[in-house]
C-alpha cells in the first residue's frame, strides 16, 4: 500500500494526546460560553495578524495535500486539498472587505454586510468541501475509487480560485442582492438566521462524517477530526458571542487557529516521523550489506574492502598486516549428526567466541564463508598474530561444545592459519589470502586444533 496522509496507523499515545487536546478545547469554549459577549481589548493589529496565519497554514496544508494527491491519486485527498485552498484563499477577501482592516471605495467597498457574508461563505464552504472529502473516502474504500486523472491536480485548484473570486464579487459587487444579515454593528440578526443555522449544521456533518467514514484510525484522521471539532468550536462561538473583540470572539479566533494548524503540524509530525523511520532503514540496510546475519560478524563484502583499505595503509606506512584463516574442525560431521539447526547455533557461538578474544578496536573478525572465518590483524607481526590466533583457539575449546566426531575430546574446535607481510604498493592483498590458506591447509594436516602461522 502506498503511504499517505491516511494510512499510517495513530498509536495510543497519539490518539490519548489528541483526544485530550480536544476535550481541553471543549471545556475551554464551553467556559467562554458564560461569558462569550464580555468585551475585552480592541488590538487593531489582530485581524491582519490572524488573517496571515490562517492564509500561510491552510495555503501549506492543501500544498502538502496536493503532493500527496501526485503520490496516491486518491480524489478524496484532492478534494481536502481543495478544502484547504478554498479557507486559505477567502480569508483574503474577508480582510479586504473587513471594516478597519482596509478601507476602499468605488466598486470594492467594505462593510458589514459584506464581512458577514464572507465570513458565511468562508465558513460554510469549507466544511462543505470536507463532507466532499469523507463521501469521496467512502467510495474509495467501498467500491475500490482509488485513482484520479493527474489533469485534475490542475483543474480542481483553478476551480477553487475561480469559486473564491466569483463569491468576492458576488459579496461586493452583488451585495444588494443578498439578504441582510446585520443591522448597523447588531449581529444578532446573523445568529438567528438560517444561514447561521446551515453553516453550524454543515461543520456538524463535516465532523459526523469525518469520524464515521475514519474511524479515527489514522494519524491523518485524528488531526482531521480536531480541526473540524476545532472548526464547530468557532462558528458557535462567533455566532453566540454576537460581538467582535468580545471574549467569544477572541476563543472562536483561537479555535480558528486550531483548525487551520492542525492538519498541517499533524503533517509535519509525520514527515519527521517517516525521515526517522528512513534513517533507521537506512542503517539497517546497511548492517545487513556488511553483516553477515547468522554470526553478526562482518561479511565477505566487509572483509574484502577492509583488507583492501588495511594493504593500503600498511603500504604506505610501512606496518606488517597479518591475516588469520579460520576453519571449524570435520563441521560436516557436526552437521549430519546434529543437525542444521545445531550447526548454526554452533557457528554463532564460535563467533562469539572469535569477537569475544579481540582485543583492539582495529581487528576485525569476518565470516569467510561456510564454516569458515577470518581476521584481520592491522599492525601486527607475525608474534603478535599467533598468539592472538591461539587465543581464538582456547576461546572455543572453552565454548564445550559438543562434538562426538570432534579431534580434542568430544568438543568443537578450530584449526588456524595465520599469514604476516609487509605490504608494498606493487604487490596486491591476493598474495597475503594465498597465504594464510596454505597455512590453514598445513593447521589441519598437522592435526587440527592448532594454530600455524607463516610469514609471506
Amino acid at each position: 500500500m502506498t503511504a499517505s496522509f491516511v494510512t499510517e496507523t495513530a498509536s495510543s499515545q497519539q490518539k490519548i494526546v489528541i483526544s485530550a487536546f480536544a476535550g481541553v478545547l471543549v471545556t475551554m469554549a464551553g467556559v467562554s460560553m458564560l461569558q462569550a459577549g464580555m468585551p475585552l481589548l480592541q488590538i487593531p493589529a489582530f485581524l491582519p495578524f490572524y488573517g496571515a496565519l490562517v492564509i500561510v497554514t491552510d495555503s501549506l496544508t492543501a500544498y502538502l495535500l496536493a503532493v500527496q494527491f501526485h503520490i496516491t491519486r486518491k480524489p478524496s485527498t484532492l478534494m481536502l486539498s481543495a478544502a484547504y485552498l478554498y479557507s486559505g484563499l477567502i480569508v483574503i477577501p474577508h480582510l479586504l472587505v473587513f471594516p478597519g482592516v482596509v478601507t476602499a471605495t468605488g466598486l470594492w467597498s467594505a462593510g458589514p454586510q459584506s464581512a458577514v457574508w464572507m465570513w458565511v461563505l468562508w465558513h460554510g464552504g469549507f466544511p462543505l468541501l470536507v463532507c466532499g472529502y469523507a463521501f469521496l473516502r467512502r467510495l474509495e474504500n467501498s467500491l475500490g475509487l482509488d485513482i484520479c486523472a493527474p489533469c485534475w491536480s490542475f483543474l480542481m485548484p483553478a476551480m477553487v480560485i475561480a469559486a473564491v473570486a466569483g463569491l468576492a464579487l458576488l459579496v461586493t459587487v452583488g451585495r444588494d442582492l443578498l439578504p441582510e444579515l446585520v443591522e448597523g454593528n447588531d449581529f444578532s440578526r446573523l445568529s438567528q438566521s438560517v444561514f447561521a443555522k446551515g453553516v453550524i449544521a454543515l461543520n456538524l456533518l463535516a465532523l459526523i462524517g469525518v469520524v464515521a467514514v475514519s474511524r479515527c484510525r489514522a494519524v491523518g484522521d485524528l488531526g482531521l477530526a480536531l480541526a473540524m471539532l476545532a472548526s464547530l468550536l468557532d462558528v458557535t462561538l462567533t455566532l453566540h458571542s454576537g460581538a467582535r473583540f468580545s471574549l467569544g470572539w477572541y476563543m472562536a479566533r483561537l479555535n480558528s487557529v486550531v483548525s487551520a494548524s492542525t492538519v498541517l503540524s499533524v503533517y509535519l509530525y509525520e514527515v519527521g516521523w517517516l525521515h526517522h523511520k528512513v534513517a533507521s532503514l537506512n542503517v539497517s540496510l546497511l548492517r545487513m550489506a556488511f553483516l553477515d546475519q547468522l554470526t553478526g560478524l562482518a561479511n565477505r563484502r566487509q572483509f574484502d574492502q577492509r583488507l583492501d583499505a588495511e594493504w593500503g595503509r600498511a603500504a604506505r606506512e610501512g606496518h606488517p598486516l597479518s591475516l588469520a584463516m579460520l576453519d571449524v574442525d570435520f563441521f560436516k560431521k557436526y552437521n549430519d549428526r546434529y543437525g542444521h539447526v545445531a550447526g548454526d547455533d554452533c557457528l554463532s557461538r564460535v563467533a562469539q567466541a572469535i569477537a569475544g578474544a579481540l582485543k583492539r578496536p582495529g581487528d576485525l573478525a569476518a565470516r569467510y564463508g561456510g564454516e569458515e572465518f577470518a581476521l584481520i590483524l592491522p599492525d601486527t607481526g607475525e608474534n603478535g598474530a599467533e598468539k592472538m590466533a591461539k587465543a581464538v583457539v582456547e576461546a572455543v575449546r572453552h565454548l564445550h561444545l559438543r562434538h562426538e566426531s570432534g579431534v580434542d575430546g568430544g568438543i568443537v574446535t578450530v584449526s588456524v592459519g595465520v599469514a604476516t607481510i609487509y605490504p608494498s604498493a606493487g604487490r596486491g592483498y591476493e598474495s597475503l589470502k594465498e597465504t594464510a590458506d596454505r597455512a590453514l591447509y598445513q593447521a589441519k594436516e598437522s592435526g587440527r586444533n592448532r594454530v600455524s602461522a607463516v610469514s609471506a
